[in-house]
């Protein structure tokens, strides 16, 4: 019996051998390698921005956990290379919920040191509540309708999230639903590595508006005239939500006589946009 258990899996594996070098396969995986290090990138960019104010950056939460977000992006990775479909959602979990409260302790105390907001996070913050989702200031997205959407969104992939941290019934049926289709651990399919890829793609936006608003408006205004905007093969480029914090610098006198044009770049750069077509190749 066992012999006839190992030789019905080792059949698998070869034929799962078969799906990991397909065009469908290979091209989920790369779509999460492409958002994550553009994420990367763009945090990257904005922490070298921000070590010009080292004294505001080393006081503020979001900023001093950027090293730990790059952490948990590169582990994702790797878990999701090894199978590890839901141990990746339980830490996407981690940067959504960690990234918003960080943010919310910053702006309620601007000016204060890091020590203030650590008591402040420890005695005032209720962990286990996201409603201060609502209270961001988010003064770089100047669009009210587009604010509304950036916290349903947020709401709708926390909770999305949060089913793979506890016991839930859905993670139970999914799970189920799997091994009736003969998909057990290792054996992941294209399309659940998509899903992940575009999960990881909206968190990582979210991030990023995150530590974008925490930084500052004159950082952020550097940041992108100078760096992120040109890049056209940037895929955040192409989210709706950094593209307005983007147009939230048109008054600049850098885009006078380009606004046109510029508004176009980002019409065609609508996510999923041309940087993504790269997963295609």
């Amino acid at each position: 019996m066992l012999s006839k258990i190992q030789a019905e899996r080792e059949a698998k594996i070869t034929e799962h051998k078969k799906h990991l070098e397909s065009d469908e396969y290979q091209n989920s995986l790369k779509l999460i390698e492409v958002v994550t290090f553009d994420f990367i990138k763009g945090m990257k960019s904005c922490s070298f921005y921000c070590s010009h104010g080292a004294e505001f950056r080393d006081n503020s939460l979001s900023l001093s956990h950027i090293d730990d977000y790059f952490m948990s992006a590169i582990m994702i990775v790797a878990m999701l290379k090894e199978g590890g479909l839901n141990p990746a959602k339980r830490e996407i979990r981690y940067l959504i919920d960690s990234s918003m409260r960080y943010l919310y302790v910053d702006q309620k105390l601007w000016r204060g040191k890091l020590s203030e907001k650590l008591v402040y996070f420890d005695k005032k913050i209720d962990k286990s509540n996201i409603k201060y989702i609502h209270d961001i200031d988010l003064h770089m997205i100047g669009n009210q309708d587009l604010k509304k959407s950036f916290c349903s969104e947020y709401t709708q992939n926390y909770y999305k999230a949060c089913e793979y941290v506890h016991a839930s019934t859905k993670q139970i049926e999914e799970r189920f639903s799997l091994y009736e289709q003969g998909i057990t651990i290792g054996l992941e399919r294209a399309e659940q590595l998509q899903e992940v890829a575009e999960l990881l793609s909206e968190v990582y936006s979210t991030l990023l508006v995150f530590t974008f608003h925490a930084s500052g408006v004159s950082t952020i205004g550097d940041l992108m005239l100078d760096t992120l905007s040109p890049q056209d093969d940037w895929v955040y480029n192409g989210n709706k939500y950094i593209a307005e914090i983007d147009r939230h610098f048109d008054y600049k006198h850098e885009r006078k006589d380009v606004l046109q044009e510029l508004e176009a770049t980002r019409s065609a750069r609508a996510w999923p946009n041309k940087a993504l077509q790269r997963t295609s190749r």
